[in-house]
């Protein structure tokens, strides 16, 4: 039977089982996908986004909390605070942060919270930067979700979003295009034992705007200097922008 993407208004249960599934393999999984190669996308989002040493970030769809323990291994002092509605997720996240506090590898506060993107529990601007990795493709809105995100950032704080771009050249799209759509359920099905979880990341490309498309909803959000820089020959887009 061919992959039907969930309709609209079922993708949030159906990527919240999705993703409570395949929780504890999730790390392993990324890391075989793109080869490693998540970690300097990350690393290179995390010096946009912070302001100095100091300071309290926001990481949206935090996922197993890896991106959220970069940031706060880059802080002397300040908090981080890792969002996502997958309970199992959170779970794997809080393990790791003890794991990184045992060796000394963290020294700032962080909080972790199960909540929605489209409806993040603060009441005012209080971050000094926001961001959203490889999760955008997954909320209903992902212009709510990128406006959210710009309500609870400090005037002169970034947004970022890093997620999936468009590839570029004549040789490259076609080979992405490939590994994507028929190698990456494989690795999900061989690492996870999981085929459609990984068949859906895929699909959830085919309905997801391209950097230009990004870019427009941050602007509609009122974020100011928006940029996206093209990573992996195009295949990822980092895009930021600035709150007025």
């Amino acid at each position: 039977m061919p992959f039907r993407l969930p309709a609209q208004d079922e993708k949030a249960q159906y990527v919240l089982s999705q993703f409570d599934r395949i929780a504890r393999g999730y790390d392993v999984a990324n890391d075989c996908i793109s080869m490693g190669m998540h970690r300097l996308w990350k690393r290179k989002a995390v010096a946009i986004l912070l302001q100095g040493n100091t300071g309290k970030y926001l990481d949206v769809c935090c996922g197993t909390g890896d991106l959220a323990l970069s940031i706060a291994q880059k802080l002397s002092s300040g908090k981080v605070v890792g969002l996502d509605f997958s309970a199992n997720m959170l779970d794997v996240a809080k393990n790791r942060e003890l794991r990184h506090r045992e060796g000394g590898k963290t020294a700032v506060e962080l909080e972790w919270i199960n909540g929605d993107a489209l409806e993040l529990p603060f009441d005012k601007p209080e971050f000094d930067g926001a961001i959203v990795s490889f999760g955008l493709r997954n909320v209903t809105d992902y212009g709510r979700a990128i406006a959210e995100m710009a309500r609870v950032v400090k005037p002169g704080g970034k947004v970022i979003n890093l997620d999936l771009g468009r590839p570029e050249g004549i040789i490259f799209p076609p080979m992405f295009k490939f590994f994507f759509g028929h190698i990456v359920p494989i690795i999900g099905q061989v690492l996870q034992k999981d085929r459609s979880a990984y068949t859906y990341l895929p699909e959830s490309k085919k309905n997801y705007p391209d950097p230009e498309g990004i870019s427009e909803l941050f602007t509609a959000a009122g974020l100011a200097d928006v940029r996206h820089i093209k990573l992996a020959s195009g295949s990822v887009a980092l895009t930021h922008g600035t709150v007025r």
